[in-house]
């Protein structure tokens, strides 16, 4: 009985063997199938001319804006805001928008700063106050208006 089995078994496998192999020669080409076209005709609809009336210009007062003094010794806190666009780098030819933080900003950028002279050294998260962060903003917006990194 165990002979009859193996002998069976043994036919399946040729069968399963030799359907694999005469499959992968033989690649049925099937026409592609032609399609009925059907030729549609636009509806020409009469053209309405439509009469537009230039507004007048409308003329803005302008206000003076109040010039505040500051405290003697105060430094004024003056923002630079980095501008949204994307670096280039030059050595990978990679594409990265600048981050909102310093934080989140590739590393890549970071080592750029430092490299073109624009900060003294890569901050850490730890190291971040107000200051740093002008000094970085700053940077940031140098380093997008060079030509190396556009």
């Amino acid at each position: 009985m165990a002979e009859v089995l193996f002998i069976l078994l043994i036919v399946y496998v040729v069968y399963v063997v030799q359907s694999v192999v005469y499959k992968k020669d033989t690649k049925k080409e099937v026409p592609p199938e032609v399609k009925p076209t059907v030729v549609a005709e636009t509806v020409k609809k009469p053209e309405v001319k439509k009469v537009v009336e230039k507004a007048k210009p409308v003329t803005k007062k302008v206000t003076p804006k109040k010039v505040t003094t500051a405290k003697k010794g105060a430094t004024p806190k003056v923002k630079a805001k980095p501008i949204s666009a994307s670096l280039r780098n030059p050595e990978t030819g990679d594409v990265d928008k600048i981050a909102t933080s310093y934080r989140m900003t590739k590393r890549w950028i970071k080592d750029a700063l430092v490299a073109e002279g624009l900060l003294p050294k890569v901050y850490k998260t730890a190291e971040l106050d107000d200051a740093a962060k002008a000094k970085i903003d700053k940077a940031l917006v140098k380093l997008a208006k060079m030509d190396k990194y556009k």
